[in-house]
């Protein structure tokens, strides 16, 4: 059995607890392998079974891509502030490890991206745990963006940006944008504009078989990214396709792992005991 380490490597606690655990898994004969920060757009066969990320969110969301590309699921070591993603703390990671050999971990499925461009120069679809943003890229102008949710036309956005969300992502990038937390258990895309220089600026909550597509106009390109990894330009004229990925990613979970809500209350030191 292949586990393919994704390490945060300027943070010095995560490279020593991969170290461990890389030890750790060479004393049980398993096959350790530490994979690139930056996953290929299309990865070559290799024999990996599960991809073990070490460090905060960041870098989980960098093996949620090559665990979408090998097709095998993605265990999240925390090493670092408390996200949402990350599942388990160093010291834990060796016996949830073994329970996930045994079957006794469960695997949780998350809704994730793809965008699609038309017209842009580039034809590689990008996927995303978290969101897929399009935006502006000089500082001191805005872009604007038509968009259509299937084939009706919504509205035209002049903002710094438009973020299409999963419901993992709605605490992230969207949420700072004013956009909805949502259930990761829900399927649904969130559509958040950033920074609206208009009226209407409010976040919509759609289907997850729904599509959006997005059209930069004027004469500002566009800036295309998913989970924050480096971009894609968008010329002006063109035009991105956001829509649920075929497969969801997949998260190794422990039984006694702490609930999204509780979560939800330590990141946003929400009151821990009813008041009153």
């Amino acid at each position: 059995m292949t586990l393919g380490f994704v390490v945060h490597g300027g943070r010095r606690a995560a490279r020593e607890a991969a170290e461990r655990l890389i030890d750790w898994a060479r004393q049980r004969d398993l096959e350790p392998e530490v994979l690139p920060d930056d996953a290929p757009a299309q990865a070559a066969p290799r024999r990996i079974d599960l991809v073990v990320s070490v460090g905060g969110d960041g870098t989980l969301l960098r093996a949620a891509l090559w665990g979408h590309l090998l097709q095998v699921p993605v265990l999240g070591v925390k090493v670092g502030r408390l996200g949402f993603l990350t599942e388990v703390e160093p010291a834990g990671a060796p016996a949830l490890l073994e329970a996930w050999m045994a079957g006794e971990a469960e695997v949780e499925e998350r809704m994730a991206l793809v965008a699609e461009p038309e017209g842009a120069g580039w034809d590689e679809p990008q996927w995303a745990l978290n969101e897929v943003i399009v935006e502006k890229r000089a500082r001191h102008r805005v872009v604007r963006l038509a968009a259509w949710v299937g084939e009706d036309y919504v509205t035209t956005f002049s903002a710094d940006g438009v973020i299409v969300a999963t419901p993992t992502g709605s605490t992230a990038y969207s949420f700072s944008a004013r956009g909805p937390i949502v259930s990761p258990r829900l399927r649904s895309l969130v559509l958040t504009p950033v920074s609206a220089h208009m009226v209407f600026d409010r976040a919509i909550v759609l289907a997850p078989e729904e599509e959006v597509s997005l059209e930069v106009q004027d004469d500002e390109p566009g800036f295309l990214s998913a989970d924050g990894r480096p971009g894609q330009e968008l010329p002006v004229g063109s035009r991105v396709r956001i829509r649920r990925a075929d497969r969801p990613a997949r998260l190794v979970r422990s039984k006694e792992g702490e609930s999204f809500y509780s979560l939800l209350r330590r990141k946003f030191q929400l009151p821990a005991e009813p008041q009153g």
